[in-house]
């Protein structure tokens, strides 16, 4: 008998709750969306509209440093994907690349405190 318990994501999902642009790399209509939680391989999402599962996708986040500046972190991915709910979509998004301190230095470093306080 296996003791753990079921896991589907390799990294567990930080708690992120913010506006973000969600877009299809095939044209420029974006979609306004709410970010709910992140890790280094992706995001979940809520939207009235969505997108179709495997869709390319641009995301577009806003974070504030240490000194109260806001920054922004765009980050490509693609829809894996959806479920409908009450008030629109749930929608799952897996980054291109894994977040790096290099590419996505405030995600980055987001993500990093929270495991810290979580751990």
């Amino acid at each position: 008998m296996n003791d753990k318990p079921d896991e589907r994501r390799r990294l567990a999902r930080i708690t992120l709750v913010g506006a973000a642009l969600f877009a299809p790399r095939s044209n420029t209509r974006a979609i306004t969306a709410v970010v709910d939680n992140v890790n280094r391989l992706g995001a979940g999402l809520h939207a009235k509209e969505s997108l179709p599962v495997r869709e390319l996708v641009m995301v577009s986040m806003a974070f504030l440093d240490q000194h109260g500046r806001e920054q922004q972190e765009k980050l490509p991915g693609r829809v894996a994907w959806t479920k409908p709910w009450e008030k629109g979509h749930l929608i799952g998004v897996v980054w291109d690349e894994p977040v790096t301190k290099d590419k996505n230095r405030y995600l980055a470093a987001y993500i990093e405190e929270s495991l810290k306080e979580t751990a």
